[in-house]
Protein backbone atom coordinates (compact mmCIF):
# COMPACT_ATOMS: atom_id res chain seq x y z
CA UNK A 1 0.00 0.00 0.00
CA UNK A 2 1.00 3.81 -0.69
CA UNK A 3 2.10 5.32 2.46
CA UNK A 4 1.62 8.81 2.86
CA UNK A 5 3.87 11.18 5.32
CA UNK A 6 2.08 14.24 5.26
CA UNK A 7 3.22 17.81 7.21
CA UNK A 8 0.14 19.62 7.00
CA UNK A 9 1.40 22.65 8.45
CA UNK A 10 0.55 24.96 10.13
CA UNK A 11 1.05 28.35 8.44
CA UNK A 12 4.01 30.49 10.18
CA UNK A 13 5.82 27.51 11.70
CA UNK A 14 8.74 27.18 9.43
CA UNK A 15 7.10 25.20 6.84
CA UNK A 16 9.02 26.83 3.89
CA UNK A 17 12.52 25.84 5.74
CA UNK A 18 11.20 22.48 6.21
CA UNK A 19 9.64 22.40 2.54
CA UNK A 20 13.21 23.96 1.02
CA UNK A 21 15.29 21.37 3.08
CA UNK A 22 13.62 18.52 1.94
CA UNK A 23 13.49 19.46 -1.60
CA UNK A 24 17.77 19.13 -1.06
CA UNK A 25 17.84 15.91 0.76
CA UNK A 26 19.03 12.93 -0.34
CA UNK A 27 16.47 10.08 0.62
CA UNK A 28 16.17 6.71 0.96
CA UNK A 29 14.84 4.47 -2.12
CA UNK A 30 11.40 3.88 -1.93
CA UNK A 31 11.02 7.39 -0.43
CA UNK A 32 9.93 10.35 -2.66
CA UNK A 33 9.59 14.24 -2.01
CA UNK A 34 7.32 16.43 -4.20
CA UNK A 35 8.35 20.03 -4.25
CA UNK A 36 5.33 22.56 -2.79
CA UNK A 37 4.92 23.81 -6.34
CA UNK A 38 4.86 20.52 -8.35
CA UNK A 39 2.72 19.12 -5.43
CA UNK A 40 -0.45 22.38 -5.19
CA UNK A 41 -0.53 22.09 -9.13
CA UNK A 42 -1.03 18.41 -9.40
CA UNK A 43 -2.74 17.21 -6.26
CA UNK A 44 -3.51 19.53 -2.79
CA UNK A 45 -4.90 22.58 -4.32
CA UNK A 46 -7.63 20.91 -6.92
CA UNK A 47 -8.21 18.08 -4.02
CA UNK A 48 -8.95 21.33 -1.77
CA UNK A 49 -10.83 22.78 -4.36
CA UNK A 50 -12.84 19.88 -4.87
CA UNK A 51 -11.67 19.43 -8.29
CA UNK A 52 -9.64 16.12 -7.82
CA UNK A 53 -6.91 15.41 -10.74
CA UNK A 54 -6.09 11.70 -11.37
CA UNK A 55 -4.78 9.72 -8.10
CA UNK A 56 -1.12 9.59 -8.93
CA UNK A 57 0.33 9.51 -5.89
CA UNK A 58 -1.61 5.95 -5.61
CA UNK A 59 0.43 4.94 -8.16
CA UNK A 60 3.80 4.35 -6.31
CA UNK A 61 4.23 1.63 -3.37
CA UNK A 62 6.83 3.08 -1.56
CA UNK A 63 5.88 6.30 0.89
CA UNK A 64 5.17 9.73 -0.05
CA UNK A 65 7.00 12.91 1.66
CA UNK A 66 3.85 15.91 1.43
CA UNK A 67 4.21 19.43 2.95
CA UNK A 68 1.30 21.35 2.49
CA UNK A 69 -0.09 23.97 4.99
CA UNK A 70 -2.75 24.76 2.57
CA UNK A 71 -4.09 21.60 2.82
CA UNK A 72 -6.59 22.33 6.54
CA UNK A 73 -7.38 26.20 5.17
CA UNK A 74 -5.93 29.28 4.20
CA UNK A 75 -4.35 31.78 6.33
CA UNK A 76 -7.95 33.17 6.89
CA UNK A 77 -8.88 29.66 7.70
CA UNK A 78 -5.63 29.57 10.69
CA UNK A 79 -6.71 33.26 11.68
CA UNK A 80 -9.73 31.30 12.81
CA UNK A 81 -7.44 27.90 14.03
CA UNK A 82 -9.18 25.89 11.52
CA UNK A 83 -12.51 25.27 11.27
CA UNK A 84 -12.70 22.15 9.45
CA UNK A 85 -8.77 20.77 9.04
CA UNK A 86 -9.82 17.17 7.81
CA UNK A 87 -11.65 18.28 4.68
CA UNK A 88 -9.51 17.52 2.45
CA UNK A 89 -7.30 14.86 4.17
CA UNK A 90 -9.84 12.47 3.51
CA UNK A 91 -9.01 12.52 0.18
CA UNK A 92 -6.18 10.13 1.57
CA UNK A 93 -7.70 7.32 3.95
CA UNK A 94 -6.82 5.03 0.95
CA UNK A 95 -3.45 5.36 1.53
CA UNK A 96 -1.41 4.54 4.82
CA UNK A 97 -1.65 8.16 6.32
CA UNK A 98 0.28 10.04 8.67
CA UNK A 99 0.10 13.61 9.77
CA UNK A 100 2.79 15.80 11.23
CA UNK A 101 1.90 19.44 12.32
CA UNK A 102 3.67 22.26 14.31
CA UNK A 103 1.78 24.18 16.77
CA UNK A 104 3.01 27.61 17.88
CA UNK A 105 2.18 30.08 20.68
CA UNK A 106 -1.10 31.76 20.46
CA UNK A 107 0.29 35.43 20.27
CA UNK A 108 2.59 34.78 17.74
CA UNK A 109 0.92 32.32 15.94
CA UNK A 110 -1.87 34.60 14.81
CA UNK A 111 -0.48 38.01 14.46
CA UNK A 112 2.27 36.07 12.14
CA UNK A 113 -1.16 34.45 10.30
CA UNK A 114 -2.57 37.52 10.07
CA UNK A 115 0.41 39.45 8.44
CA UNK A 116 0.54 36.67 6.03
CA UNK A 117 -2.71 37.20 5.11
CA UNK A 118 -1.82 40.85 4.09
CA UNK A 119 0.47 39.48 1.27
CA UNK A 120 -2.56 38.68 -0.45
CA UNK A 121 -5.27 41.04 0.80
CA UNK A 122 -7.61 42.56 0.67
CA UNK A 123 -7.04 44.53 4.18
CA UNK A 124 -9.02 43.43 7.30
CA UNK A 125 -8.49 44.94 10.69
CA UNK A 126 -6.91 42.25 13.15
CA UNK A 127 -9.21 41.51 16.30
CA UNK A 128 -7.42 40.92 18.93
CA UNK A 129 -9.79 38.62 20.59
CA UNK A 130 -8.95 35.57 23.29
CA UNK A 131 -9.04 32.26 20.49
CA UNK A 132 -12.21 30.44 21.57
CA UNK A 133 -10.62 27.55 19.27
CA UNK A 134 -7.93 25.89 20.20
CA UNK A 135 -4.64 23.59 19.23
CA UNK A 136 -6.17 20.54 20.59
CA UNK A 137 -9.56 21.35 19.03
CA UNK A 138 -8.02 20.96 15.97
CA UNK A 139 -6.24 17.61 16.63
CA UNK A 140 -9.50 16.03 18.01
CA UNK A 141 -10.91 17.27 14.96
CA UNK A 142 -8.17 15.28 12.82
CA UNK A 143 -8.40 12.14 15.25
CA UNK A 144 -12.67 12.32 14.62
CA UNK A 145 -12.48 12.62 11.04
CA UNK A 146 -9.41 10.37 9.95
CA UNK A 147 -9.74 7.65 12.73
CA UNK A 148 -6.93 5.17 13.15
CA UNK A 149 -4.63 8.12 11.57
CA UNK A 150 -1.35 8.77 13.32
CA UNK A 151 -0.89 12.18 14.79
CA UNK A 152 2.90 13.81 15.52
CA UNK A 153 3.08 17.09 16.68
CA UNK A 154 5.87 19.27 16.94
CA UNK A 155 6.25 23.36 18.66
CA UNK A 156 7.42 25.60 16.97
CA UNK A 157 9.90 26.85 19.87
CA UNK A 158 11.64 23.81 20.05
CA UNK A 159 12.57 23.29 15.48
CA UNK A 160 15.26 26.34 15.02
CA UNK A 161 17.64 24.33 17.66
CA UNK A 162 16.38 20.81 16.28
CA UNK A 163 15.40 21.39 12.48
CA UNK A 164 17.30 18.33 11.80
CA UNK A 165 16.07 15.81 14.07
CA UNK A 166 12.95 16.55 13.57
CA UNK A 167 12.82 16.78 9.91
CA UNK A 168 14.35 12.90 10.00
CA UNK A 169 11.30 12.35 12.86
CA UNK A 170 9.16 13.54 9.78
CA UNK A 171 10.68 11.48 7.23
CA UNK A 172 10.81 8.41 9.02
CA UNK A 173 14.65 8.12 9.18
CA UNK A 174 15.06 8.11 4.98
CA UNK A 175 16.93 10.75 4.98
CA UNK A 176 20.35 9.68 3.46
CA UNK A 177 21.57 13.04 3.89
CA UNK A 178 20.24 16.74 4.76
CA UNK A 179 22.06 18.54 2.05
CA UNK A 180 23.54 22.03 2.46
CA UNK A 181 20.84 23.99 4.05
CA UNK A 182 18.20 26.55 2.39
CA UNK A 183 19.69 29.57 0.83
CA UNK A 184 16.57 31.42 0.75
CA UNK A 185 15.10 33.41 3.42
CA UNK A 186 11.86 32.24 4.61
CA UNK A 187 9.42 35.58 4.10
CA UNK A 188 9.47 38.11 6.78
CA UNK A 189 6.64 40.35 8.42
CA UNK A 190 5.54 43.96 8.45
CA UNK A 191 6.58 46.39 10.79
CA UNK A 192 3.66 48.06 12.82
CA UNK A 193 3.68 50.87 10.78
CA UNK A 194 3.28 49.25 7.88
CA UNK A 195 0.17 47.69 8.49
CA UNK A 196 -1.40 51.40 9.83
CA UNK A 197 -0.40 52.31 6.32
CA UNK A 198 -2.24 49.02 4.81
CA UNK A 199 -5.29 50.41 6.03
CA UNK A 200 -4.83 53.76 3.60
CA UNK A 201 -5.01 51.21 0.87
CA UNK A 202 -7.80 48.85 1.42
CA UNK A 203 -9.95 48.35 -1.44
CA UNK A 204 -7.35 49.83 -4.00
CA UNK A 205 -6.24 47.89 -6.92
CA UNK A 206 -2.54 46.90 -7.63
CA UNK A 207 -2.50 45.53 -3.33
CA UNK A 208 0.51 43.60 -3.57
CA UNK A 209 2.66 46.11 -4.87
CA UNK A 210 1.06 48.21 -2.34
CA UNK A 211 2.08 46.05 0.11
CA UNK A 212 6.14 45.37 -1.24
CA UNK A 213 6.06 49.24 -1.35
CA UNK A 214 4.78 49.55 2.30
CA UNK A 215 7.14 46.89 3.55
CA UNK A 216 10.22 48.85 1.55
CA UNK A 217 9.25 52.20 3.32
CA UNK A 218 8.70 50.92 6.58
CA UNK A 219 11.05 47.72 7.33
CA UNK A 220 11.19 46.15 10.55
CA UNK A 221 13.58 47.55 13.33
CA UNK A 222 14.36 50.34 16.13
CA UNK A 223 12.42 52.83 14.52
CA UNK A 224 9.75 50.87 13.04
CA UNK A 225 9.34 47.66 15.66
CA UNK A 226 7.56 44.34 14.44
CA UNK A 227 3.54 44.33 14.27
CA UNK A 228 2.32 42.36 17.30
CA UNK A 229 -0.87 43.49 18.65
CA UNK A 230 -0.87 42.05 22.18
CA UNK A 231 -0.71 43.88 25.27
CA UNK A 232 1.71 42.16 27.58
CA UNK A 233 -1.40 40.80 29.93
CA UNK A 234 -2.78 39.48 27.05
CA UNK A 235 0.54 37.79 25.98
CA UNK A 236 0.59 36.11 29.36
CA UNK A 237 -2.59 35.15 29.41
CA UNK A 238 -2.19 33.49 25.65
CA UNK A 239 1.27 31.49 26.41
CA UNK A 240 -0.42 30.25 29.21
CA UNK A 241 -3.07 28.87 27.43
CA UNK A 242 -0.66 27.52 24.98
CA UNK A 243 1.26 25.38 27.98
CA UNK A 244 -1.71 24.06 29.07
CA UNK A 245 -2.91 23.16 25.41
CA UNK A 246 0.34 21.14 25.17
CA UNK A 247 -0.41 18.83 28.09
CA UNK A 248 -3.59 17.98 26.66
CA UNK A 249 -2.25 17.14 23.07
CA UNK A 250 0.48 15.21 24.97
CA UNK A 251 -2.51 12.99 26.27
CA UNK A 252 -3.75 12.38 22.66
CA UNK A 253 -1.23 12.20 20.38
CA UNK A 254 3.04 11.71 19.99
CA UNK A 255 4.31 15.23 21.03
CA UNK A 256 7.85 15.35 20.14
CA UNK A 257 9.97 16.62 22.87
CA UNK A 258 13.74 17.65 22.38
CA UNK A 259 16.32 14.93 24.83
CA UNK A 260 17.14 16.15 27.56
CA UNK A 261 20.68 17.47 27.78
Amino acid sequence: MTRIRFHIGAHKTATTHLQMTLAGCRLAAGTRYVPLKRLRMTLTSPVRKRRPHLPWHRWHGGTWLFSDENIMGTTRAALQMYPAPANALRHFLDCELSLFLCVRSYDDFLASAYVEGLRRGPFEPFVAEMPTRRWPDIVRDLLSALPGVPIHVWKYEDYRDNSATIIRHYSGDAILGLGDPPREDPKTGFSGQAVVEMARFAGRLNWKAHVRKLATRFPIGAEYPRFFPWGVEEQGRLREMYAQDLTVIDRLVDLWQPAAP
